[in-house]
């Protein structure tokens, strides 16, 4: 079974809305686009809880109830022959599926609003014609597709006392043993005994008596007021609460789970015991989670992001979040990117880790998930462009991150799994690298690989590398050997005045430097860094050397107007991308 789309209509802030699902979802964007509603929308579908509760005024779109609620999800059952979801909805469904389209299977809930009842009366269907589909079989509000799915919703304060207090009455009346029973017989004696002591307690015997007089003030009779206790522990787990404590304590003490953070993970532990240990009808259990990184430290929400996208029990889940660190262990997963602009859109991805960067799976987990909360990203090579970059915009657009931008640092050779992912969720994605040349024999052949626009072609849909644009092939440079540097300088320069590519390139917010990033710098402050280095002509081999140190300490050196400069620069256009300003 695979969840394949999601379709609301005139839900809430969702007027018209189609978003691509996989069976591990990831919902983010900024707030107040709706990803408390999309759940909801998961939940009026699948959750008889909620479903029961019906459509208020509120849930339609801008109030507008003379427009009906539809909410439809798409399954995907192609697997049907040995996946035993698949075979647990055919089975359900029985005969309303016909001949046609065996591989799909549609859910859908309609609700029009009933003005003599205020509310709109939710209506489930199901088929697999989305345009015949079949008034799901129910008794009273409790439908057959209740049978089949088992929804489990963690808003993001999730309550781990609500969570047991609610739960261990079936917890433990399904694991007694007989030795327990035994255990409960001896609870009975103790508790007998405990009456017996409080009754013989002075305090109680003086009270009855003044009881017994009172009474017999008012009326004259042959009684006596006796006080008895009546603990019975009936319900022996009704007291119990859970605790935390340190195997390293030698004082036996116990401390409460008051830390929000430990009392989160804790009650996930128990949702994942009870979610396998209580489905006794084998029922699609698909999990609803609400912004789970609250209370969390960053090393509970790496162990908890390890538990959502590595553990079988969470095979199907929707999950929206703010942070990076929910996405440590990302693979497989659907990222929805809520935007509103003039009206609430998705944009789906279907991220997978490539076997090219299964070894860097964190890293570039890390690095992307930071981006994805962005509108602009810009994508760079390395540590000397990020602190250049970062210079000249906090003198130029100190502003720039608090309005959607930010530069990631990716290295050359993960470019494209990142433009690839950010372009396809809708996120502007600019890319400044080098014009690299690459010797085929290393100082020998005078043939070169032009990595540098090979790089660039790799992220456009239908180019191809230079080797084989026009039969091309590699790039020959004679040079001598004193002047292997300054030729192949010369001739990135010749190709970049004339080649048409790299407008067309710009235009896809992809920009080659003319030679790299200190020649560049170089041809837009020749003087500055000639005032800088008291040495003319010598600062490009100096920046290149200790790339980063240097760089830092000519950051250092750059004021105001020198950032203008570069900032306003055509080599540098980039920055202008990024800052939304072109």
């Amino acid at each position: 079974m695979k969840l394949k789309t999601l379709s609301i209509k005139n839900f809430r802030n969702f007027e018209d809305i189609s978003i691509e699902l996989s069976n591990k979802n990831v919902v983010f964007g900024m707030n107040d686009v709706g990803k408390t509603n999309l759940l909801h929308a998961f939940r009026f579908l699948l959750d008889r809880k909620i479903r029961d509760k019906g459509f208020q005024e509120t849930d339609f779109f801008q109030k507008d109830i003379n427009r009906e609620i539809e909410i439809c999800l798409e399954i995907d059952i192609t697997d049907h022959v040995s996946d035993l979801d698949s075979q647990n909805i055919i089975s359900k469904m029985g005969k309303v599926r016909d001949a046609r389209n065996l591989d799909t299977v549609f859910i859908k809930v309609r609700a029009e609003f009933d003005e003599d009842d205020f509310f709109g009366n939710p209506v489930l269907f199901w088929g697999n014609v989305k345009e015949e589909l079949h008034e799901v079989p129910r008794n009273g509000t409790f439908y057959e597709l209740d049978k089949l799915f088992h929804v489990v919703y963690i808003d993001p304060l999730i309550d781990l006392d609500k969570i047991f207090v609610t739960n261990r009455k079936r917890i433990f009346s399904r694991t007694k043993t007989q030795s327990d029973g035994q255990v409960l017989e001896d609870i009975d004696s103790l508790a007998e005994q405990i009456n017996e002591k409080i009754a013989s307690m002075d305090s109680v015997s003086d009270f009855q008596n003044i009881l017994t007089n009172e009474y017999k003030g008012l009326k004259s009779e042959d009684i006596s007021i006796v006080l008895r206790s009546e603990i019975v522990i009936n319900g022996v787990f009704n007291d119990l609460q859970p605790y935390i404590v340190k195997n390293t304590d030698t004082n036996g003490r116990l401390y409460p789970t008051s830390g929000d953070g430990r009392k989160k993970m804790l009650a996930y532990s128990l949702l994942n015991h009870l979610t396998k240990e209580f489905n006794s009808n084998k029922a699609i259990s698909i999990f609803l989670i609400e912004e789970p990184e609250n209370s969390l430290h960053r090393s509970m929400q790496i162990s908890l992001s390890k538990q959502l996208f590595n553990q079988e029990i969470y095979d199907y889940f929707v999950m929206s979040t703010h942070s990076s660190e929910m996405l440590y262990e990302m693979d497989k997963a659907t990222l929805i990117r809520l935007s509103n602009e003039d009206k609430v859109i998705a944009k789906s991805h279907l991220y997978r880790v490539s076997n090219d960067f299964s070894k860097l799976k964190r890293e570039l987990n890390e690095s992307l998930t930071t981006a994805l909360f962005s509108d602009r990203v810009l994508l760079i090579e390395g540590p000397s462009e990020k602190v250049l970059f970062e210079k000249v915009l906090s003198e130029v657009f100190p502003n720039y991150e608090l309005e959607g931008g930010y530069i990631l640092q990716v290295e050359g050779i993960k470019f494209k799994p990142y433009f690839k992912t950010l372009t396809s969720l809708g996120i502007s994605c600019i890319v400044r690298t080098d014009n690299d040349l690459r010797e085929t024999v290393m100082g020998e052949s005078q043939l070169f690989e032009y990595i540098g626009y090979n790089r660039c072609a790799s992220l456009m849909d239908d180019w191809v590398n230079w080797e084989k644009l026009g039969n091309q092939g590699f790039i020959y440079i004679p040079y001598e050997k004193g002047n292997r540097a300054e030729q192949i300088n010369l001739w990135k320069i010749t190709n970049y005045a004339k080649t048409q590519d790299i407008k067309t390139l710009r235009q896809n917010n992809i920009f080659l430097s003319k030679i790299d990033l200190e020649n560049d710098l170089n041809e837009v402050l020749y003087q500055e860094l000639n005032v800088w280095r008291r040495q003319k002509g010598d600062a490009v081999s100096y920046l290149q050397k200790k790339k980063m140190l240097r760089m830092l300490k000519l950051c250092d050196f750059l004021k105001m107007k020198d950032c203008e400069k570069i900032y306003n620069h055509d080599l540098f256009e980039c920055l202008k991308k990024l800052t939304g300003e072109l």
